[in-house]
């Protein structure tokens, strides 16, 4: 899809409200007087705003209006929204809203002083959400609130990444490498992680660490003797006594076994994740698990008979192929389940998945399924207790939705709070991860980057080190 920008530069504005009714094109800005089959025209002149859209010369959609709260890009992403909305004959759920973090919105206003009824009202005006949408958002803000209560600011997390997987899946865009082919760097990267993991506890010494994810990638696919070795190496590096929570994302079935659950009991692990994101065999073999659903269900029987009381399914909707009633069956085993949490996904086409590079070929849910696929989810939630606890949204999302996190009597994934609020500092370990520091009193966040490449990450390990201290001294002003 094409545009044309007159009379501002907020090209961003101008390609976010595109993508929301022309998701996964290439957005290519045309100069004054260039020619296209189809493109978007957006004019800023004197306080009005334009939109148009073009084809083969034509004007097909045409959309005027006033500078609204005196924001230029806002109003231009509006503007082409209104026009594009008119146009398509559909209104979008999240309207114009295109950030990850919805009830973070919700959040500042609340502790602002605004009402949750005013809170809903401002989102549905200001951004054109929806009704739902909007009263979703203070749901979630609400619990967030509850749960960071018995946080403490001055407390930190910690994020562990475990780039190693069984095997890629379809969406993913994560950092991950096949177990078989590296299984020999396993441990050699767990000794290397040995390095980060002392520096991250000489910065934070005499701060609580609260919350430890390890995730991936998939933790649990590396070899019993790798796995024991890391969460030795935290419990020496860390103390771990002042945990609210610790989780191991053991999202692959297939990598679960009897050892591997010892382990983790052995070390404190009080959360994990078995994720299917179906329970349909012929779309997890097209997406690329290497798991039946009876490997999924035994994995699930296995954590409980060890003691897991925590446990947190994924689910994904809008898998290739995949109809009401295939969602339907996916919810109705789980449920059947009664695991603490679920967590409810749309599907997202991820710039490097490889879905991205199949796009053509795959039978991709629409707008409209979508929006039943997601009711059926809710109803679910709805019948069996579950609220919602947490959400986010990312880029090219099918139909423009959200993920959410649901709970159950009163059991919620803190550090999935705990990066969606953005009031705590994370400290990351491992190739890929992201480390975010956070001081309150200023306001002031920023991000230290991980390389991503195994081979990179292990010869640059230091380096990354002094990069946290330096990024660290700067937002507490040391």
């Amino acid at each position: 899809m094409d545009y044309l920008a007159l009379g501002h530069e907020h090209v961003d504005a101008v390609i976010g409200a595109i993508q929301l009714f022309f998701p996964n094109e290439k957005y290519k800005r045309l100069e004054n007087g260039e020619s296209s089959d189809r493109y978007v025209l957006s004019k800023y002149e004197n306080g009005l705003v334009t939109a148009c859209f073009f084809v083969d010369g034509k004007l097909l959609a045409e959309k005027a209006m006033s500078l609204a709260d005196n924001d230029i890009a806002h109003s231009i992403k509006l503007c082409i929204y209104l026009m594009l909305s008119q146009m398509e004959g559909r209104e979008l759920p999240w309207g114009i809203l295109t950030g990850i973090r919805p009830a973070k919105i919700v959040s500042g206003l609340l502790d602002g002083g605004m009402s949750g009824e005013g809170a809903v009202s401002y989102l549905q005006h200001k951004y054109m959400a929806s009704l739902e949408k909007a009263e979703l958002s203070l749901r979630v803000a609400l619990a967030e609130q509850d749960i960071l209560a018995k946080s403490k600011p001055d407390n930190y997390s910690m994020y562990v990444g475990i780039p190693f997987c069984p095997s890629r899946c379809l969406y993913c865009s994560f950092t991950s490498y096949p177990i078989e082919k590296y299984e020999y760097l396993s441990f050699e990267y767990i000794n290397r992680m040995k390095l980060e993991m002392d520096h991250a506890a000489k910065m934070f010494k005499g701060k609580n660490l609260e919350n430890l994810y390890i995730g991936g990638g998939t933790p649990t696919s590396i070899d019993d003797r790798s796995f024991e070795e890391l969460l030795k190496s935290l419990s020496e590096s860390f103390d771990l006594s002042s945990l609210r929570e610790f989780t191991v994302e053991a999202g692959r079935p297939d990598t679960i076994t009897e050892n591997k659950l010892d382990i983790m009991k052995r070390y404190g692990v009080d959360r994990i994740s078995i994720n299917t994101q179906t329970i349909n065999d012929k779309t997890l073999l097209a997406i690329g698990r290497k798991h039946s659903a009876r490997d999924f269900l035994n994995a699930f029987d296995m954590a409980r008979q060890k003691g897991f009381d925590h446990i947190n399914i994924d689910v994904i909707l809008g898998l290739d192929g995949e109809a009401h009633e295939d969602v339907t069956r996916t919810f109705e085993a789980i449920c059947a389940l009664n695991p603490e949490e679920i967590t409810v996904h749309t599907l997202a086409v991820k710039r490097a998945s490889r879905l991205k590079e199949e796009l053509t070929e795959r039978n991709l849910a629409q707008a409209d399924l979508m929006e039943l696929l997601l009711q059926i989810s809710k109803t679910y939630m709805d019948n069996f207790s579950y609220k919602p606890y947490y959400m986010y949204r990312q880029k090219n999302m099918l139909g423009n939705f959200e993920n959410v996190g649901y709970g159950k009597n009163n059991n919620f994934g803190i550090y999935n709070v705990a990066i969606m609020e953005e009031k705590q500092s994370i400290i990351a370990i491992g190739a890929g991860s992201v480390s975010k520091f956070v001081n309150i009193e200023t306001g002031r966040i920023e991000r230290s980057f991980n390389v991503k490449d195994i081979d990179g990450y292990m010869q640059r390990t230091v380096e990354m080190c002094e990069r946290k201290t330096d990024i660290f001294n700067k937002v507490f002003e040391r």
